[in-house]
């Protein structure tokens, strides 16, 4: 799935369709600008559109390393010192922050469901409730899915992870670290246990 480069063509030819017409926008943000805008752009994470970057060098060996801005809404993948992949993320909204200090990835699964969030379904597959949080009650019948955290890399034993999710540039989740479904691919991909992430 790597890949020498994935530029942001796609994302940025979306940004047409929205009528983004203030400078905070993603354009300005990917730059190193302001990522918190009031015009949001959703990322379905079932389409195939990519907000970042991936260039690693055939043959590039060195220390690992993940920092996760939360102001900028960016997510920066180094090897040996150099920076080699950007991703735009979604992190933890108010109410929900995403801690800030030195972490580690602690665990991966690329299947991960939550364990908080998720739904509710009938014995036939009919959702009950789309919104569910642990402490609701489950009614007769009903059953617990999950939501999927795919390309999850765990970063607290609190239930914070890294992985596949709705990105749109500014928080949004529940405290983890939400990335575009490709540039989750990437990242899962190329991080071993142990990778040393930041947040900040």
């Amino acid at each position: 799935m790597t890949r020498s480069l994935t530029i942001l063509a796609t994302g940025l030819a979306l940004l047409t369709g929205f009528g983004c017409t203030t400078q905070n926008d993603l354009t300005t943000s990917l730059s190193g600008g302001y990522m918190f805008r009031p015009e949001r752009i959703r990322i379905d994470p079932g389409e195939a559109v990519s907000y970042g970057y991936w260039d690693m060098p055939a043959g590039l060996t060195g220390r690992k390393l993940i920092v996760i801005d939360t102001r900028l809404q960016q997510a920066k993948y180094y090897v040996g010192g150099r920076q080699v992949g950007m991703s735009a993320i979604s992190s933890g909204k108010a109410g929900h922050i995403t801690p800030k200090g030195t972490f580690k990835v602690l665990s991966k699964d690329a299947d991960h469901r939550s364990s908080s969030y998720g739904s509710v379904v009938d014995k036939y597959g009919n959702t009950i409730i789309s919104n569910f949080e642990r402490g609701m009650a489950i009614p007769a019948g009903g059953t617990y899915e999950g939501a999927p955290m795919t390309n999850g890399m765990q970063l607290t034993t609190g239930g914070i992870w890294m992985h596949e999710g709705m990105v749109t540039s500014a928080p949004e989740s529940h405290g983890c670290i939400r990335l575009p479904k490709e540039m989750a691919k990437i990242f899962f991909d190329n991080t071993p246990v142990g990778t040393p992430v930041i947040i900040k």
